[in-house]
């Protein structure tokens, strides 16, 4: 409980941040958020609308690991604040609104002030642990049918 209590504090101050710096931007449906194993660069808070997160399946397809919706996060953190290659392809699921900035200004952010970096800290711990238990989920599921 305690980690799900600085998750929604750290959500709270990552979100008050791209409102207050990030530039409004639309995203249709199926539009591209990020490209797995391209440069992540972006994140943003979601006004309206979702996004799917998405690999690489077995077939050669994607597959939806994770869905984001209005109110959250999203963005291939911690990723794009170096331009690391991303795991994995963001997309719209429906028309969206969305606070974006850089990852670049927001590890500047994170570099000049203590509190931003805990609470980037914080973030990365949880949404670290729930994306890879969605990845791992996936992985079982689909290899549990092929057998």
């Amino acid at each position: 409980m305690k980690q799900k209590t600085h998750y929604s504090e750290a959500l709270a101050y990552l979100r008050d941040y791209c409102l207050r710096h990030g530039r409004l931007m639309h995203f249709s449906h199926g539009d591209i958020f990020e490209t797995e194993g391209a440069a992540a660069r972006l994140f943003g808070y979601i006004e309206s609308g979702s996004f799917h997160y998405l690999v690489r399946n077995y077939e050669g397809g994607e597959s939806t690991v994770e869905t984001v919706t209005a109110g959250d996060l999203v963005g291939c953190y911690p990723y794009c604040l170096d331009g690391d290659p991303a795991p994995v392809t963001i997309r719209a699921d429906k028309p969206c609104t969305v606070r974006l900035v850089s990852g670049q200004q927001l590890n500047q952010h994170f570099l000049q002030s203590k509190k931003a970096a805990q609470m980037a800290l914080q973030f990365l711990n949880y949404r670290f642990a729930q994306l890879h238990q969605h990845r791992r989920q996936y992985y079982f599921t689909h290899q549990i049918k092929e057998e």
